[in-house]
Formats: C-alpha cells, sequence, structure tokens
C-alpha cells in the first residue's frame, strides 16, 4: 500500500490524483446493483425484480450507517497523519479494525429483525413481498463483510491510499458477476443466490481492504493478541460518524417520500424518474470524489497545522468541482434524450425525463458547492452542522416542496424543480456556516494570542 501524503507538493496534481480512484470505486459501486438486477430481471422476471429493489434499500440504510463511521475514521486517521503522530495512527487504525468487525456484526442481527416489519411498511404485492423477505433473510448477512470494507476503506483514504479500496471493488465486482451467473444459471438459487453472491462479492473486497490495512506500514506487525480497541478513539469516531450516517440515512428515506410521489403519475414517470437517477450519475460521481479528497486534504494539512494550505486547497477543490460539474451538466444535458433512450425507448419515457434533466442540470453546480463546503467542514473536523444543514434543506424541505406539489395537483415539473431549490437553499447555508466557523477561530486564535 502506498499513501499519498496531501500536506506536500502539487496541491492540484494530489487532489487529482487522490479523486481519480474514488470516482472509479464509486463507479464500480454501481455496477453491483446493476448486475444483481440484470440478472435476476433476465433470469427470475419482474416480479422478483421489484423484490429487490425494494430489500436492496434495507441493506441500503444498513450501509449508510457504515459511511457515517468510515468518514468518522477517514478524518481521524488523515488528521493524525498530518500532524506526524505515529502512535495515535497505530491505535487509530487499530480501532477502526475493530469498529468494522463490531458494527458488521451487530448490524446482521438488526437486519434480520427488522427485515419482515420493513417489507411489511413497503405494502408490495403478496409474491413480490414473499421473494423480497426471502432476499433479505440471505442479503443483511452481507452487512458484516460491507461493514468491514467501508470502515477499512476509511482508514485507508485518511492514509492517503484511495487506489486499494478502488483495486478490492474491482476484483469484488468480478466476483458477483460470476456468483450471480452461477447462483442463478447454474445452481437455479433463485433470489437468495443473489442475495448469497451479495455477501461473496463484498466479502472479497472485505478482505482485500482489511489485509491492505493490516500490512500497511503505520498499522504495524503486531497485530493479535496485543491489537486493542482504544475507547477514546472509538467515542470521537462514533460522535462525529453519527451525524453523517443519520444524514445518509434520513436522504434515502427521503428519496423513498419522493418516489411515492411519482409513483401517483403512472408507469411512463416512475420509468422515466428511475432511468435519470442513473443518467444524472456521472455528474453525482465527479462531485462525490472531489468531495471526499476534500475531506481527506484539509483532514492531513489541518493536522499538520498547515491552515494556508488548507485554504489554497480548499479553492482549488471546489473551482476544480465547479467547473467540472458545470461542463458534465452542458455535457449530458446535450445529449440526454439519447441518453435516457439508452435505458428506455419508450417516447413519452424519454420526454418526461429529458423534461426533468432539463430542469435540473443547469442548477447542479449549487450540488458542487454544498458537497465541498460540506466536505470541508467534515475535514476540519465537524461533522453535526453540515448534517443538520442538509437534513433541513435536502430531506425536509425537500419532502414538504414535493408533498405540497403533489396537494396542488402539480406534475413532475414541480418535482424536478424541487431538487435545485433545495440545492441552492443548501449551499447558502453551508457557505454561511463555513463563514461562521472561519470567523470563530479567528476569534479563539486571538483570544489565545
Amino acid at each position: 500500500m502506498r499513501g499519498r501524503d496531501l500536506t506536500r507538493g502539487s496541491i492540484a496534481g494530489g487532489i487529482v490524483l487522490f479523486a481519480l480512484p474514488l470516482l472509479g470505486a464509486s463507479v464500480v459501486q454501481q455496477l453491483y446493483a446493476t448486475v444483481d438486477l440484470l440478472f435476476v430481471g433476465n433470469v427470475l422476471g419482474t416480479s422478483y425484480t421489484a423484490a429487490l429493489g425494494v430489500g436492496s434499500l434495507l441493506i441500503t440504510l444498513l450501509v449508510g450507517v457504515f459511511i457515517g463511521i468510515s468518514v468518522g475514521v477517514n478524518v481521524k486517521v488523515a488528521t493524525l497523519l498530518g500532524a506526524g503522530d505515529d502512535a495515535g495512527l497505530l491505535r487509530a487504525l487499530r480501532t477502526a479494525l475493530w469498529l468494522s468487525v463490531m458494527c458488521g456484526v451487530a448490524c446482521v442481527p438488526v437486519g434480520e429483525a427488522l427485515a419482515a416489519c420493513f417489507i411489511d411498511a413497503m405494502e408490495l404485492p403478496a409474491s413480490s413481498a414473499d421473494a423480497a423477505l426471502s432476499y433479505l433473510r440471505f442479503a443483511v448477512a452481507a452487512a458484516f463483510p460491507i461493514a468491514v470494507y467501508n470502515i477499512c476503506a476509511g482508514a485507508l483514504r485518511g492514509l492517503g491510499d484511495s487506489s486499494s479500496p478502488l483495486i478490492a471493488q474491482a476484483i469484488g465486482g468480478c466476483m458477483n458477476i460470476i456468483a450471480n451467473w452461477f447462483a442463478l444459471c447454474v445452481l437455479g438459487a433463485g433470489i437468495q443466490g443473489c442475495a448469497c453472491a451479495t455477501f461473496a462479492s463484498n466479502g472479497l473486497a472485505a478482505a482485500i481492504v482489511a489485509i491492505v490495512l493490516v500490512w500497511s506500514k503505520a498499522f504495524g506487525r503486531a497485530v493479535c493478541p496485543w491489537m486493542v480497541l482504544d475507547a477514546r478513539i472509538a467515542r470521537w469516531v462514533l460522535a462525529f460518524g453519527a451525524p453523517v450516517a443519520l444524514q445518509t440515512v434520513a436522504i434515502t428515506l427521503s428519496n423513498v417520500a419522493v418516489q411515492h410521489q411519482v409513483d401517483l403519475f403512472g408507469v411512463d414517470s416512475i420509468a422515466a424518474f428511475t432511468v435519470y437517477l442513473k443518467v444524472e450519475l456521472p455528474i453525482y460521481f465527479v462531485i462525490l470524489a472531489i468531495g471526499q479528497a476534500t475531506t481527506t486534504f484539509v483532514a492531513q494539512n489541518h493536522g499538520a497545522g498547515d491552515e494556508g494550505r488548507c485554504r489554497r486547497g480548499i479553492f482549488i477543490c471546489q473551482t476544480l468541482c465547479l467547473a467540472l460539474t458545470v461542463l458534465l451538466s452542458m455535457t449530458m444535458l446535450a445529449v440526454a434524450p439519447w441518453a435516457f433512450w439508452l435505458f428506455d425507448r419508450s417516447e413519452p419515457v424519454i420526454s418526461i425525463g429529458v423534461a426533468f434533466a432539463q430542469i435540473t442540470f443547469p442548477w447542479y453546480f449549487f450540488y458542487a458547492v454544498l458537497e465541498v463546503q460540506a466536505d470541508t467542514m467534515r475535514g476540519f473536523g465537524h461533522s453535526l452542522g453540515p448534517a443538520l444543514v442538509v437534513l433541513a434543506n435536502i430531506c425536509l424541505l425537500r419532502v414538504a416542496l414535493v408533498l405540497a406539489a403533489g396537494a396542488q395537483g402539480f406534475g413532475m415539473d414541480a418535482i424536478a424543480a424541487s431538487y435545485p431549490i433545495t440545492w441552492c437553499t443548501t449551499a447558502v447555508c453551508l457557505v454561511l456556516l463555513r463563514v461562521a466557523f472561519i470567523r470563530g477561530r479567528r476569534r479563539k486564535t486571538a483570544d489565545r494570542i
């Protein structure tokens, strides 16, 4: 494992080289769900496709918890690395490994307990509900390797290594294809076979990142039985990660509310919205990768005490993210009819989807601002403020706008408009929050002097 030291060298070059594997990992991770959907849809049929979609939603909610913890691990490790605290870094890495195992073990019975209640709440048709429950009974076991992968990957990214998680995801993705084919086409295992493929592929990816982490120079060689969990670091990581996890879970639930409102407009609108969520991914993944790179860059340099480099890096990250977002938004808007056609050749679906994109894509730069600003605050060690802002705007305000539009009898255009409106309000709030944060830091510095 070769980590990238973001406290020295070219800022722009370091950020780009660190962000590219993050972008690749997001793409590969998305392919997991696509492969599952292709196998289930083509081998088992439509009712099983619906079951997979609903069943996967519970797994997504559990993953949101792991993502929050992984961000906490990322920030803690990067800060200690930048500060040159080798002893603290060793404790943080070993704590991260322990946390990944403990969280994975804890979430399996939680998922099992929630499975039946969750399926009942989604009010699926009987055939799909039975299939979804059958899928979840097996799939929740994948919570263990998913927890290990995400948290260990967060530690590696804190060390400046964004390539190893990508390699692990790519190998796991290949395993997912092979396992799905073998389980569904050779063994005829049904949707349970897809769940087992999910476990196997994520298990392989988790094993790879855990091995890379354990054999990293910073981890040290004496692993067992002297490897212990540092309670103080664990509490900090969990306290930091809790708001991020809550934010991720809340956004997922708000998307369910939006999806429910879209469902009222009929099959064409449902299909158009589903395809839209795929078409927008090239823009979203780039923003996400730069945002993640911003967090690690700020945490490392903040730990090193180089506030000037932090400021320059934040400016470069924001400028780069805005430029790429505008370029990609314009490109995707230009090719939108063809992009929707690749997924669904129905003229009404293409028309509705393109109209949705025409409302949202020109304003996607607001999302670039909010993502970088939120990730900047997290890099400085503050997760609660950005999480509350996102919850208030992306979740509560958006759902309120969508429900109000439905009550007034407005169509898909109103739902589409809720996205740029809430992106804008979130971006403005986060910029104001960061300005207040900077002023507070300056006052504290002046008081110490």
